[in-house]
């Protein structure tokens, strides 16, 4: 098999491409999209999805990711963005055990339970029947005046 130099120059320029190809991925970090689209869905837990709050913290973190993966590495807003993408891993974290823990083991109480409701969640809850008690304490207020 004769090797003409023309051959030999397309096989360095494919050689090249290739090379420069995973030079550049691996610069700007990016992987496969289809790799980062199923480990971000491994990354929201269902139960999260089911809520409108989780929604948008599922949608907040997958715009979040879609900027740092923009960014360069040299980014001056590239560490608030990682820190706001670490605060809504953890917000969504507490979803995980709402569907569905283990039963508690009797063999060991002094294990620490899993809440089933996340912060976010009681917050709301704890703000409704803040207003509810002031209001129900100022009915009390004007029947007991009357």
């Amino acid at each position: 098999m004769k090797v003409t130099p023309s051959l030999v120059g397309v096989g360095l320029v494919a050689l090249l491409a290739v090379c420069l190809a995973n030079q550049l991925s691996a610069q700007n970090g990016s992987q496969d999209p289809s790799d980062s689209k199923a480990k971000s869905a491994d990354e929201v837990p269902r139960a999260a999805l089911l809520t409108e709050r989780g929604r948008q913290l599922a949608e907040e973190l997958r715009m979040l990711k879609r900027s740092r993966d923009s960014m360069g590495a040299k980014h001056p807003t590239l560490p608030l963005v990682n820190q706001k993408i670490e605060a809504i891993q953890e917000q969504l974290e507490a979803w995980e055990p709402a569907i569905g823990a283990p039963p508690q083991n009797p063999f060991h109480p002094d294990l620490e339970s899993r809440p089933q409701m996340n912060d976010y969640d009681l917050r709301q809850i704890v703000i409704r029947l803040t207003k509810r008690v002031e209001s129900l304490e100022k009915r009390v207020a004007e029947l007991e005046g009357k």
